[in-house]
């Protein structure tokens, strides 16, 4: 896996892991950008992990900005071979996403899932 900081005209913080060093999104790899509040980037859980929340665009909206599609994932922050990835939100588009997240600013793992799951689904 690997993260790297880029410009927000990039997307901001990205995340990306190959399929193969990833567990929990049906063979998929992740590639995609960390949804950040005023706490910061990582959120963590009741026992104290921490988690990335990734907007994962879908590839043919990766460049629509605000209104490209994907999934909401929550990404363990994990220093191993594998990141273990929760689907929390499906095809919805960014903007909302960002703005659910920037209005709420869940503090910890437990908030964000419930944020994550009122992002409205994307129009089609």
């Amino acid at each position: 896996m690997r993260w790297n900081k880029g410009l927000r005209e990039e997307g901001g913080i990205r995340f990306a892991a190959p399929p193969d060093a990833v567990e929990g999104y049906g063979g998929r790899g992740v590639d995609g950008f960390a949804i950040t509040t005023a706490a910061g980037y990582l959120f963590r859980d009741e026992a104290g992990d921490p988690w990335w929340i990734i907007f994962h665009p879908y590839p043919e909206s990766v460049s629509h900005g605000d209104r490209a599609r994907g999934d909401i994932l929550a990404c363990s922050e994990s220093h191993d071979d594998v990141v273990h990835v929760r689907l929390l939100a499906s095809d919805v588009q960014r903007g909302d996403a960002e703005a659910a997240f920037r209005l709420s600013a869940p503090l910890g793992y437990e908030d964000a899932v419930e944020v994550a799951g009122r992002v409205p689904r994307a129009a089609r």
